[in-house]
């Protein structure tokens, strides 16, 4: 049978609900800064819906709910306009506009409750937009609101019931039971909502898919032309051979020339914030002109890309493709936002290979280099989304792949110094005389330079006309990822492979929380690119203490995608693929999961010894005692009492209270000898175990008789 909708006095459970509201919209606020407007109106009117709501309890609002239905849909048109023009996040607008919409009609405890699940829904949007631990600050105001509100109803559910059946004292019994089992049940149902709330943001892979319109900044367009040359903010005025600062705040690689002869440490600041489904580095650029010392771009000519509306703009095909070379028609499409914290160059960062970019700019251009530019500095603030097609690099295919090169491929990408040594050209030669392609030697060299050449970003000052990767390779025989690289491409053009430097950032520091990546000023990092004729430019990385991945892993559509062990070749066969992954991410949840094993064995202890507790007081109130096998006699004198009761309760002073033992009340009425006889007739059908006879019947009959006698002459 269906209840009927009882509306809801109680102010304690409204101020909590209310609370557990105004949590999600501070998160949204807090994520995205352009919605403070939207988050603090939608703030006072879902108080104004709330103070309505309790006020007008028993109103007529057939004319609120048709405004609401007219404001609803005014609220989906603004979501659909949003989502054409690019404005700010228009799903959360539409999130915390619906929510202070539907708070006038929160008459009725079942709509408080309803209402918490479109807060999850809403705070779970800001999750989506969060970058740091400061989410679990709202999960955590957020549950032990809901707690609490599910905690204080059901005590006071269990409350009205015992003071709607206070006269006898089975009813008093059930309505102390029903109060004690409200209360499990809020705290049970608000200890599993609790635990629903963690496991919705943490165990819901997020970004699997590509979005409708991924997301990016609307301010201030990045305006003027893109010249040939690169803006970066933190290039030092002077650059002095040997010497460093120890962690400075600049990588000369993002730069219009690459110098090996600088030594320079980075800090650990945040620069940038990346979601993606993938692991990947985040290319920026690449160089092709060495000169013994220093690389650069030889080619300064760069390419408009034509806008679709100043937010978005499409390549004609993703860069690093070979010449003529198409798609395979399977590729996975990675989709990556990215927000800038640190003033960074004018260079687009973006997973390999980019084939459309989403961001606010007047103007994008490509470089010879395969590098996307924008006309200024990316500032803070900043946000902008890009749709990468991951290749697929098989090396049985790379071993059959031609060395017939197009000859502006071997024109430029072959190009060497005239004091490249000849133990450099020897050494090349002597690690890949045992191999017949290009892949192989590549592949020889790149694992000669990870395991014979320590990691150093200090290494000694450059001698004065030396050659940088001689002096790598055999004086100082250590480094940092630059020579790693140089050395890599130089020995590669001196075997006729065409190869080039590239830089970026390695791909930070997962958060599985946020599910963001973390870069920072110390992931700067080079890696060489070979081209293959008919597949394009291949990513090596010969740099030891990195985990090599210079284009995305595969798109892993299944719980725990973003553990560590996504960015590592799986095995094919999908299980494996999920457990692998899995075991990896139950290494980082295993707190959770214990947290969660602990707090039901908490209110599962504490149901147990509440009816522990409630057994142990039997027959010390009216209100804890065990209930005896039911039997007509046992009913018959309790219903006899009752009908004593009723009578006596004709007179105020007589009433019953619905703490009082048989007896208590026995002893305040004095001077009614059939009422004492009742009552000891009424404790032994209420607490022995054994049924009543039919002796105690008649006596507690003839005691009703004789009371309603003495009321009568009364």
């Amino acid at each position: 049978m269906k209840q009927p909708k009882i509306p809801e006095h109680s102010l304690p459970v409204r101020y909590l609900v209310l609370a557990a509201m105004l949590v999600p919209l501070l998160a949204i606020g807090r994520v995205a800064g352009p919605l403070w407007p939207h988050v603090i109106i939608a703030g006072l009117v879902i108080g104004l819906g709330h103070w309505y709501s309790y006020h007008f309890l028993a109103r007529d609002t057939r004319l609120v709910r048709g405004l609401m239905f007219i404001a609803l849909h005014l609220a989906v048109g603004w979501l659909l306009v949003g989502l054409a023009s690019g404005w700010a996040v228009p799903q959360a607008q539409f999130a915390i506009f619906t929510q202070a919409i539907t708070s006038f009609d929160l008459r009725y405890r079942r709509s408080l409750f309803n209402t918490l699940i479109h807060s999850l829904a809403t705070l779970y949007v800001a999750a989506s937009l969060s970058r740091t631990y400061e989410l679990g600050l709202y999960l955590l105001l957020f549950g032990g609101f809901v707690l609490a509100a599910f905690f204080v109803a059901g005590r006071e559910s269990g409350l009205t019931e015992a003071t709607l059946r206070p006269q006898t004292p089975a009813a008093t019994l059930t309505a102390n039971r029903s109060k004690r089992s409200m209360t499990l049940f809020g705290l049970g149902f608000g200890a599993i909502a609790l635990v629903a709330i963690f496991a919705v943001f943490i165990f819901t892979p997020r970004f699997a898919n590509n979005p409708i319109v991924p997301p990016f900044s609307l301010n201030i367009p990045l305006s003027g032309g893109v010249t040939s040359e690169i803006i970066n903010p933190g290039v030092p005025l002077v650059q002095i051979n040997g010497w460093s600062n120890q962690k400075g705040d600049y990588f000369f690689g993002f730069d219009s020339n690459l110098d090996l002869r600088y030594r320079g440490g980075l800090s650990d600041e945040v620069v940038m914030y990346v979601r993606s489904p993938s692991h990947s580095y985040w290319r920026s650029h690449s160089f092709d002109f060495y000169d013994g010392v220093a690389w650069s771009q030889s080619d300064k000519t760069i390419t408009k890309i034509e806008s679709r509306g100043g937010v978005y703009f499409q390549l004609d095909q993703p860069l690093g493709l070979a010449s003529g070379q198409a798609d395979a028609p399977e590729a996975q499409e990675i989709v990556q936002s990215f927000t800038i914290v640190r003033d960074q160059p004018n260079l687009i960062f973006a997973a390999y290979r980019p084939s459309a970019i989403f961001v606010s700019a007047e103007a994008m251009s490509l470089d010879s280099g395969d590098g996307l530019r924008v006309p200024e500095r990316l500032k803070p603030g900043l946000t902008y989304s890009v749709i990468s097609i991951r290749p697929a690099f098989e090396p049985a295919q790379l071993r059959q792949a031609s060395t017939l090169y197009p000859l502006d491929i071997s024109q430029r990408y072959l190009q060497l110094p005239n004091n490249i040594s000849d133990r450099v050209k020897t050494l090349a030669l002597r690690l890949t005389d045992s191999h017949d392609n290009p892949y192989d030697k590549i592949m020889a060299l790149n694992s000669y330079l990870l395991t014979e050449y320590p990691y150093n970003f200090f290494p000694p000052p450059h001698p004065s006309g030396a050659e940088a990767v001689d002096t790598f390779l055999f004086e100082d025989r250590e480094g940092f990822c630059e020579q790693y690289v140089s050395a890599l491409v130089v020995m590669a053009r001196t075997l006729g492979i065409p190869a080039r430097l590239t830089t970026g950032y390695g791909a930070g520091d997962y958060n599985p929380v946020t599910n963001y990546y973390e870069v920072r000023l110390s992931h700067a990092h080079s890696w060489a690119e070979v081209y293959f004729p008919g597949h394009g430019w291949v990513p090596f990385d010969p740099t030891p203490g990195w985990t090599p991945q210079p284009y995305p892993t595969p798109v892993q559509n299944f719980l725990f995608a973003n553990s560590p062990l996504a960015g590592l070749d799986l095995p094919a066969v999908p299980l494996g693929a999920m457990a692998s992954a899995g075991l990896t991410g139950l290494a980082f949840f295993a707190p959770f999961f214990i947290g969660a094993v602990l707090l039901v064995g908490i209110i599962l202890l504490v149901q147990f010894l509440w009816k522990r507790w409630g057994k142990s007081k039997v027959g010390s109130t009216a209100g804890h005692y065990t209930p005896q096998p039911d039997h007509p006699v046992r009913r018959f004198i309790l219903r006899m009492y009752q009908q004593a009761v009723n009578l006596l309760a004709r007179d105020v002073a007589l009433r019953r209270n619905a703490w009082e033992t048989f007896a208590e009340y026995a002893d305040r009425v004095s001077g009614v000898p059939a009422l004492t006889r009742l009552s000891q007739a009424a404790e032994v059908a209420a607490y022995r175990p054994e049924a009543p006879d039919e002796r105690l019947r008649a006596e507690a009959e003839a005691a009703l008789t004789a009371l309603r006698s003495d009321l009568t002459q009364r």
